[in-house]
C-alpha cells in the first residue's frame, strides 16, 4: 500500500522518529549544498573584488537587502527606494523588514558593517526557513503516501528536482522561443531556486502547505481550531507575497466544485473550514489592495512587473515527464477522493496549473506557486504502481536533477573565478564611496548614478537611488536615459538643472568611465579611485 487507508475522517499522517531523523538528514545536506557556492564566493573575493553575497539576481538581491535596510533605520511601512518620486508607504514585504530590524541588533544603519550583517541574517534566514520548508513538504507527502521510502523520494524530488531546461541550455538555446527554459527563471514553479535563495518565497510556501494540511484534517474534534490555524498559516504566506492569497482562493474554490460535482453534493463542511480560514487573511488582502490602486506610484511599480508566461512549450520541457507520470496515478486517485477529499485537490491543483498561468495578469507565471508539491506526488504515486517502479523512478531524476546541478556547477564555477565581468562580484571602490555617502549624506537624499550603481544605493546605503531597480524605479528607462546623458556630459546646464529640480536630486555619482566635469551647480566632495560624487546645489 502506497497511499494512505480510507477513513470516514482524513486524520493527520503517522511518522515514525526514524522518518523524522531522515528527512532533517536530508534538508541538513541539501542546504549545506546550497550554502557550498556562497562559502565559495566569500573566501574567493579579492582586495579590489567584494562577494556581493547572492548566486543569482543581484539586482533583486540588493533590492531585498534595501527593504531590510528601512527596517534597521525602524520602518514598519515599505516605500520604493528605488524611485526619486515621494509616496505613501505600505507594510508589505514584512519578514524583510522584520529581518532588518534583527540586522540592527548586531550593527547600526550608519555603520558600513551592517550591509554585512544584513546578508548574514538573510542567509540564516535562507538556511533556516528552507530547512523547515523541506520538513513541511515531508509532511505535506505523508497526507498521501504510506510508505516510508516514497515519502522521502518524493521529498528529495520537490527539493532537488527541475525539468528538461539543461537540454536547451547544453544545446544552445538558452533564449528558445524568446526566454529562457522555465526551470531557470520560475522560482515559484520548482522548489531549489527557493532554497538557494529566496527566504520569503519558502516561508510562503510554508505557509501555503501547513495551512492546507490544517483544512485536510476534517475530524469533527477541533476542526474551528484547526481552521483559525489554517487562516494563521495563510496570513504568514500573504505577508510574504499578498498575491498568493488569489492564487489559493481559486486553487480551493476549483477544489469545492470538483468535489461538489464528484460527490453530488455541496461539501457544506469544507466550505465552513475555508470561510473561517479565509476571514483571517481577508483584511489583509484587502489593506494591500487598497494600498497598491491608491497609491499611483505603487500602482506604477506593479504595472512595470511583467512577468509573462513563456511559450506553451517551454511548460512542456518544464513539466512534460512529470505530467506523464502523474496520468499513471489519476484513476486511482479520483477513487480515494470519494471518501479523501485531500486526493482531489491534488488533480485540481496540477489541472489549474496551466491555465492560471496564462491568465491577463502582469505575473502569469508566478501563479504556478507550488504546483511542483502535488505534480511530483502524483507522479510517485503513478510510477509506484507499476511491477519494476525503480528503474523508472532513477530515470526521473537522472533527467530532472541536471538543472539543479547546473546551478549549483555554475555558480560554485563562478563564485571561485571573481572578475569585474563577474556580476557575483563589485568593484571595491565603488562600495568604499557608498560607505562614504551614507556615513556623509542625510538619510533618503536623492543620488543618480547609472542604473548599475544605482542598484547597490539603497542596499549600501540609507540614500534612495535614482534608478537602479527595472520594476522598482519608475520609468525606468526614461531615467536610465537622462542618467546616461548627465554622466557624459551631453546635457547643457538648463536640462541639468531642470533635472536636478524635478527628481529633487541631492548627489550624483560618476563612474571612472564618465566625462561628467565640476560646473557651478556640481560640488565634489569625494574623488577617489576614479569615483567622483558631486553635492548638487539647487537653483534658487
Amino acid at each position: 500500500q502506497h497511499s494512505a487507508p480510507s477513513t470516514q475522517h482524513y486524520s493527520p499522517p503517522s511518522i515514525s522518529r526514524r522518518e523524522w531523523r531522515n528527512v532533517m538528514l536530508l534538508g541538513t545536506l541539501i542546504l549545506l549544498l546550497t550554502t557550498l557556492p556562497y562559502l565559495i564566493g566569500w573566501l574567493s573575493q579579492t582586495d579590489s573584488l567584494r562577494f556581493n553575497g547572492f548566486m543569482f539576481g543581484t539586482d533583486d538581491g540588493n533590492s531585498y537587502l534595501a527593504k531590510m535596510r528601512l527596517g534597521t533605520r525602524g520602518d514598519w511601512l515599505f516605500h520604493i527606494v528605488y524611485t526619486s518620486e515621494p509616496h505613501d508607504g505600505a507594510f508589505v514585504f514584512a519578514p524583510y523588514l522584520i529581518g532588518g530590524k534583527i540586522a540592527g541588533l548586531i550593527a547600526s544603519p550608519d555603520s558600513p558593517a551592517l550591509t554585512a550583517a544584513l546578508l548574514l541574517v538573510f542567509h540564516l534566514a535562507r538556511i533556516v526557513f528552507g530547512w523547515l520548508l523541506i520538513l513541511t513538504v515531508y509532511r505535506f507527502v505523508a497526507h498521501f503516501l504510506a510508505s516510508p521510502t516514497l515519502r522521502l523520494l518524493t521529498t528529495a524530488l520537490i527539493a532537488l528536482g527541475g525539468g528538461l531546461g539543461w537540454l536547451l541550455i547544453l544545446g544552445g538555446q538558452d533564449n528558445f522561443l524568446g526566454s529562457s527554459p522555465l526551470d531557470f527563471i520560475v522560482p515559484e514553479g520548482y522548489t531549489f531556486y527557493l532554497l538557494y535563495g529566496l527566504p520569503h518565497l519558502s516561508l510562503a510556501r510554508i505557509g501555503l502547505l501547513s495551512g492546507l494540511m490544517q483544512i485536510l484534517d476534517d475530524r469533527k474534534s477541533g476542526k474551528y481550531r484547526r481552521a483559525l490555524l489554517a487562516g494563521a498559516c495563510w496570513l504568514v504566506m500573504a505577508l510574504c507575497v499578498p498575491f498568493y492569497l488569489a492564487v489559493l482562493a481559486t486553487l480551493l474554490g476549483l477544489w469545492g466544485i470538483a468535489l461538489w460535482i464528484r460527490a453530488r453534493q455541496f461539501p457544506i463542511r469544507l466550505f465552513w473550514r475555508l470561510l473561517i480560514a479565509g476571514l483571517i487573511p481577508a483584511p489583509y488582502l484587502l489593506y494591500t489592495l487598497i494600498s497598491f490602486t491608491r497609491n499611483p506610484i505603487m500602482a506604477a511599480w506593479q504595472t512595470q512587473n511583467l512577468l509573462p508566461s513563456p511559450n506553451p512549450l517551454h511548460y512542456i520541457f518544464g513539466y512534460g515527464i512529470l505530467y506523464l507520470a502523474a496520468i499513471l496515478a489519476l484513476r486511482r486517485t479520483w477513487r480515494r477522493a470519494a471518501d479523501q477529499p485531500a486526493y482531489l485537490l491534488l488533480i485540481v491543483w496540477i489541472v489549474a496549473a496551466p491555465i492560471l498561468a496564462y491568465l491577463p495578469l502582469a505575473v502569469q507565471r508566478r501563479m504556478v506557486e507550488g504546483m511542483f508539491v502535488p505534480l511530483c506526488i502524483l507522479a510517485i504515486i503513478g510510477i509506484s504502481r507499476l511491477r519494476r517502479w525503480q528503474p523508472l523512478a532513477i530515470l526521473i531524476f537522472a533527467l530532472l536533477l541536471p538543472s539543479t546541478a547546473l546551478l549549483l556547477f555554475t555558480g560554485a564555477i563562478s563564485a571561485a573565478q571573481p572578475a569585474a565581468s563577474n556580476r557575483l562580484f563589485s568593484d571595491s571602490a565603488m562600495l568604499r564611496t557608498l560607505d562614504w555617502l551614507n556615513a556623509n549624506a542625510p538619510a533618503d537624499s536623492v543620488a543618480l548614478s547609472d542604473a548599475g550603481i544605482g542598484n547597490f544605493i539603497p542596499a549600501h546605503t540609507n540614500l534612495r537611488a535614482f534608478v537602479g531597480h527595472g520594476p522598482e524605479t519608475i520609468h525606468f528607462y526614461e531615467k536610465q536615459e537622462l542618467a546616461r546623458r548627465l554622466l557624459a556630459g551631453e546635457m547643457t546646464d538648463q536640462e541639468r538643472d531642470q533635472l536636478f529640480a524635478d527628481y529633487n536630486i541631492s548627489y550624483v555619482i560618476a563612474p571612472p568611465e564618465s566625462t561628467l566635469s565640476i560646473a557651478s551647480d556640481l560640488i565634489l566632495v569625494y574623488d577617489m579611485a576614479g569615483y567622483r560624487v558631486y553635492e548638487v546645489q539647487q537653483a534658487e
